[in-house]
């Protein structure tokens, strides 16, 4: 049975350089990067600093002792966890937005998704610098250099420049953490593991904490008062337990986790995220096609489902929301007209667009028709062919390794390759109808990942990834393409 080998067989010289690709660029190009995005960095930190000057003495000032000791020692512990274990601070990046909107924590001296952005740049310095690893960014990242030009470029002639300047910075700042990181932080797949088990627990948590409002009318809401975002983690954390756990498991350990996949698919439903949760069931169909036996767990989810559901009460507005899906044109709604627009602007700019952040500035109403709900249609009405080019590349590219990889025998029948498969369908479907540039994070960061893993594959061979069963998988059928192909 052929598995993906990992282990150390980097030489010292490679430690001393970074790499696109296979070609090494000198170790001061790193230094300088750093520097650049810390250049960057420091337009969000200056009003940080403000905050917790003046907040943090309130809060001195007002807490007990006792608090502050424990507020203290609970930082200090989170501090040595994350470092010691980085890839949990990544998913709390993708997770914190969730959360930080919450009235509890008002009195937080600080922006909670730059404090945690803070701290996984400076996981990955540390790293690079006291733990060995190199930032071996794959060849094909060189289309991000096109796109992040036009953005720049578009700085020039937008017709907002300080809203253009943000969103370019928090691209720049904020969305390049999961783009770059997971080329630090996960040299082993145990690592990725962890980091999508932690993103399960993150969005379980989530649906326990939403499902205190089951029986009101509203549709279901994150603690930030979200309610996309909240089905958005449960499909995430539904596709990694469907991807990743249940094809290794026995049914006796399936059966113990449905409670959990069923406060998940409640907390999708209550949130009437109508694209979420299709965007779900099609990434769930994927999943038992790759592992046949799932099929018989979706049976029994249904017949579990249809036993319980008399006695489960969904929130009146998610339902009304879940069954516009019957009638296309009106599960858009406003997304329509956005969509029109974005197609408009578009045609009428198509070399350049309008600017970086411009769209707003063309529609009927800036705050409501702020982006289109389409990255495409973002990325071309405001910068124009030249970023709608490079997307399509970099999704293909990324596609095509995933692909590759679950054809490949090489990568034996791990579970984390249909997993990233599965995640990435999901990510770029969402992308479609759903976010910006920047709310697409978790689109960029899996984006990344196929080559993550080729990296596992090619540069380790003395520790074997565990095999999961995924025997079940058809993929033998398919032609395997030998190492050479790969690259």
């Amino acid at each position: 049975m052929h598995q993906l080998n990992i282990g150390h067989s980097m030489s010292s010289h490679a430690t001393s350089r970074v790499h696109l690709g296979t070609n090494q660029l000198p170790a001061h190009w790193s230094v300088l990067a750093i520097l650049f995005l810390g250049g960057f960095a420091a337009v969000f930190l200056a009003e940080i600093a403000n905050r917790i000057g003046a907040q943090g003495l309130h809060m001195i000032s007002t807490a007990s002792p006792i608090k502050l000791f424990g507020l203290l020692i609970g930082m200090v512990f989170a501090a040595i966890l994350f470092f010691r274990l980085p890839e949990l601070g990544l998913a709390l990046f993708f997770l914190v937005g969730l959360i930080k909107g919450d009235p509890r924590l008002e009195s937080v001296p600080m922006d909670l998704t730059l404090a945690v952005a803070v701290f996984v740049i400076v996981a990955v310095c540390v790293r690079m610098i006291l733990g060995g690893k190199t930032l071996r960014l794959p060849s094909e990242y060189v289309w991000y250099l096109p796109l992040l030009g036009m953005m720049l470029l578009s700085l020039t002639y937008t017709p907002d420049v300080t809203s253009g300047v943000d969103k370019s910075l928090r691209f720049v700042c904020l969305t390049s953490i999961g783009i770059v990181a997971p080329f630090v932080l996960f040299d082993e797949p145990a690592r990725l593991r962890r980091f999508f088990l932690f993103m399960t627990i993150g969005g379980f948590g989530l649906s326990i904490e939403s499902l205190a409002s089951m029986q009101g009318e509203s549709r279901l809401v994150s603690p930030s008062g979200l309610n996309t975002e909240l089905g958005g983690a449960s499909a995430v954390a539904i596709i990694i337990i469907w991807g990743l756990l249940f094809p290794e498991w026995p049914p006796i350990r399936r059966f113990l986790l449905y409670p959990v996949l069923g406060i998940l698919a409640l907390a999708l439903v209550g949130s009437g995220g109508r694209f979420a949760n299709l965007c779900t069931v099609i990434c769930v169909l994927l999943g038992a096609f790759l592992c046949r036996k799932l099929f018989g767990d979706i049976l029994i989810a249904c017949a579990a489902g249809l036993v319980t559901l008399p006695f489960i009460r969904i929130p009146e507005d998610s339902l009304t929301y879940l069954s516009s899906l019957s009638s296309p044109s009106s599960a858009m709604g406003t997304r329509h007209d956005l969509l029109l627009l974005g197609i408009k602007t578009f045609l009428e700019h198509p070399l350049f667009g309008v600017g970086v952040s411009g769209f707003r500035w063309l529609s009927p109403n800036p705050i409501t028709y702020n982006y289109p709900h389409n990255l495409i249609l973002e990325l071309g009405s405001e910068m124009g062919v030249v970023a709608v080019l490079c997307f399509f590349v970099l999704a293909y590219l990324s596609f095509r390794e995933s692909i590759f990889q679950l054809r490949n025998p090489l990568f034996g029948n791990t579970a984390i390759v249909p997993t990233v498969f599965l995640l990435l369908v999901y990510a770029f479907l969402e992308a479609m109808i759903s976010g910006d540039i920047n709310d697409s994070r978790f689109m960029w960061f899996m984006f990344g990942l196929p080559f993550v893993l080729r990296q596992m594959q090619m540069d380790f061979h003395a520790v074997k990834l565990p095999v999961r069963p995924y025997a079940s998988v058809e993929l033998k059928k398919l032609n395997p393409i030998t190492p050479g192909d790969l690259r």
